[in-house]
C-alpha cells in the first residue's frame, strides 16, 4: 500500500471513532472554571458602570433644566432695570432712543377714547376710520356715540347728548 492510502484509512478509522463515541465536548466553565467566573464579573462590572453612566446623564439633564427654569424666572420675575451708575454712585435706568410715529389726536369724552385715522369716500358715501373700525353717517360707537356727519378733514359724533369734533 501506498502511503496516500494508509492516510486514508487511518482518517477514515478516527472519523468512525468519533461518530460512534460521539463524546460531546465539556462546555466551558467546565473546560476553565476560572473563564466563566472571569464572564460574570466582567459583564457585572459593564452593568454598573452603565448604571452610573445613565444616572451621570440623568443628573446633567437635571441641572441644565433646572438652571434653564431659573433664568427663565429671573429674566420674568426682574423688576429692576440694568442700569448705568452716574457720578452719584447711583444706579440710572439705560433709556433707549425708540423713534415714536407721529400721534393721531384723541378725544377722550365721558371714559371713551375717539381716535380718527381716517376718512375716505366709497362710490359716494363718506366712511371714517374710527378706533379701527369704519363707519358712516348714522353708524353707533361703543353704543354711546352716533356719527353726525363726515366732512372733510373732520368728523362730529353725538356723545350722550353732546357734539364732538374729531379731525385728522
Amino acid at each position: 500500500m501506498s502511503l496516500i492510502q494508509q492516510a486514508l484509512d487511518k482518517t477514515s478509522r478516527v472519523q468512525e471513532t468519533r461518530t460512534a463515541n460521539s463524546v460531546s465536548l465539556p462546555k466551558t466553565c467546565d473546560r476553565d472554571p476560572m473563564g466563566a467566573a472571569l464572564e460574570r464579573e466582567l459583564s457585572q462590572i459593564q452593568q454598573k458602570y452603565a448604571r452610573r453612566r445613565s444616572f451621570y446623564w440623568k443628573v446633567a439633564l437635571g441641572v441644565l433644566l433646572v438652571g434653564f427654569i431659573a433664568g427663565l424666572s429671573y429674566m420674568g420675575i426682574r423688576q429692576i432695570p440694568l442700569g448705568v451708575k452716574s457720578s452719584s454712585g447711583k444706579s440710572e435706568p439705560v433709556k433707549a432712543i425708540v423713534p415714536t410715529a407721529p400721534q393721531m389726536p384723541v378725544r377722550i369724552y365721558s371714559g371713551n377714547i375717539y381716535r380718527l385715522t381716517g376718512i375716505t369716500d366709497l362710490s359716494g358715501k363718506a366712511i371714517a376710520v374710527i378706533n379701527g373700525r369704519l363707519v358712516g353717517v348714522g353708524d353707533a360707537l361703543d353704543g354711546k356715540a352716533v356719527v353726525r356727519a363726515i366732512g372733510s378733514g373732520e368728523v362730529r359724533l353725538d356723545v350722550q347728548g353732546k357734539e364732538i369734533k374729531l379731525t385728522l
